[in-house]
């Protein structure tokens, strides 16, 4: 029985390593070794009112800790800023903060490399994400490079800029995804590639009229697309994410309401907000009034609560929000 089951390990070892290759081999044979790198130009620096930093990628799982990306953020900041120590001094260092250090530090896996950027900047520039405002022109620079010695026939290559509604996550009624932005360019003509060549490109005057969202059951999102055609096979294609953002205003009037709940001849309480519109970096300061108690309280608790919704009958829930005087979540 022992060499039975060492047999069959063997043969699925064999089975596995065999299907790895092959899929390895054909995948090199359908690009042909075309590799593309897609790389949006402009930096907060260069400009500062269009393109914000972010400490992670937007999205709706949360953290149980919300504060570990605020930490990780404060560690790089500091690990920066540490002066270069000698040899004999790092030695120390490393042997001084050996029982300090138990825990090993986790890199924040939110924060992901944004695509291209200069090989000379620091690992922090490299890793931080970067989203652009809904006026911001999309401009940037699209690589192309071929193995030396190997040549690409193509059809044209094409750079396309989407934005999308996806709703496959989620129950939906007929189509899993809608492009309210559909543009394209060519920037190849049909040819061969044989070298590397950088192109630059832009897509200027484009309404963007909602924010990037990735979501429980709907996302939205904005995307650079480079497509090269070829004949009798499919296109060799990548993506490139832009995250879009649009800057509020601070409402004129923002006056404190007050909402009062409970049972009838038991219970009556008021909750009072300081104000109605909250900016994301706010703290929610209130009062909660126990006007009428005529019954046990084994406890109360606060909740904030954040809340999806998509689907047919949005609008009239997003209108009766709007009309409850602030009582949603």
């Amino acid at each position: 029985l022992h060499t039975t089951h060492y047999t069959h390990t063997a043969l699925y070892t064999h089975i596995r390593n065999t299907t790895s290759r092959r899929q390895a081999f054909f995948g090199g044979l359908g690009k042909g070794g075309l590799q593309i790198k897609i790389r949006l130009t402009g930096t907060p620096e260069t400009h500062p009112r269009d393109i914000f930093h972010l400490r992670h990628r937007p999205s709706w799982k949360v953290r149980k800790n919300v504060f570990t990306a605020l930490k990780s953020h404060r560690r790089a900041n500091i690990a920066s800023a540490e002066p270069t120590l000698a040899p004999e001094q790092q030695q120390q260092q490393q042997y001084g903060n050996q029982y300090r250090d138990e825990q090993p530090h986790h890199r924040d896996e939110s924060v992901e490399r944004v695509g291209g950027g200069n090989p000379n900047d620091n690992a922090n520039d490299r890793q931080r994400i970067l989203a652009h405002a809904h006026h911001h022109d999309t401009e940037g620079e699209v690589s192309l490079r071929m193995p030396h010695g190997k040549k690409l026939d193509h059809l044209g290559i094409q750079v396309k800029f989407f934005g999308r509604i996806d709703m496959e996550a989620g129950a939906h009624e007929g189509r899993p995804h809608y492009d309210f932005v559909s543009l394209s360019k060519e920037l190849v003509p049909p040819g061969s590639l044989f070298d590397a060549r950088t192109i630059p490109f832009n897509f200027r005057g484009v309404e963007k009229i909602h924010e990037s969202y990735h979501g429980r059951n709907v996302s939205v999102k904005y995307f650079v697309l480079v497509s090269v055609q070829r004949q009798w096979l499919p296109p060799i294609t990548q993506e490139h994410e832009v995250l879009v953002q649009i800057p509020g205003v601070e409402p004129p009037v923002n006056e404190p309401i007050k909402m009062e709940v409970g049972i009838e001849d038991c219970l009556h309480i008021e909750f009072e907000y300081e104000k109605r519109c909250y900016h994301l970096r706010d703290v929610i300061v209130g009062k909660i009034n126990f006007l009428l108690v005529r019954i046990k309280i084994k406890h109360m608790e606060l909740a904030v609560i954040r809340r999806e919704t998509s689907g047919e009958g949005v609008a009239h829930s997003v209108a009766a929000m709007g009309q409850g005087g602030g009582g949603g979540g």
